[in-house]
């Protein structure tokens, strides 16, 4: 219940400012779970066609974004949530937006449960390219993955790169 609670007030202290000072937006992605960019060898052929579906969010305060990706990993059995703070610039009927944040997951396989397992183990680069369709806007986006250690440091040895698209709903 407390935590119920918790959310509903969260919810609502972002929601009501975004609304009276940017914008609020909110739909659904798609991502290739094949990496584009990788600095280690990847088996393609088992990732091959394998997209991670999900929602995208985002708060918009003139130039500054908050967007909150989060996406159902089949393989991993988890959700994983990318919270990004990102810059944008809009010209006519595109907007570019580039930022960087941590990554989440939340596991549920095997009976484990999803607050006791949580894992802050990447560090999230994303950039987007949206077409502004009035209310609506569609667009592709380029996401960057640095995974952490177990000691908590960068290791760029084990990064990816994948390509995602968004349809959003302002």
């Amino acid at each position: 219940m407390k935590r119920m609670l918790l959310i509903v007030v969260v919810s609502i202290c972002l929601f009501v400012p975004a609304q009276v000072f940017g914008g609020v937006g909110i739909g659904v992605a798609a991502f290739s779970d094949t990496p584009v960019l990788s600095s280690e060898d990847v088996n393609r052929e088992l990732l091959e066609g394998t997209f991670s579906f999900g929602a995208n969010g985002r708060i918009r305060f003139n130039s500054l974004n908050l967007d909150a990706l989060g996406l159902y990993m089949q393989a991993e059995e988890s959700i994983d949530l990318y919270l990004t703070a990102q810059l944008s610039l809009q010209f006519l009927l595109f907007r570019v937006s580039g930022g960087i944040g941590p990554a989440l997951r939340f596991p549920f396989g095997d009976g484990r449960d999803p607050i006791d397992d949580l894992s802050i183990d990447w560090l999230n680069a994303k950039i987007d390219f949206d077409v502004l369709l009035g209310r609506i806007s569609a667009g592709l986006s380029f996401q960057y993955l640095v995974p952490s250690s177990a000691a908590q440091a960068i290791d760029f040895r084990r990064a990816r790169g994948r390509i995602g698209a968004a349809v959003i709903i302002w």
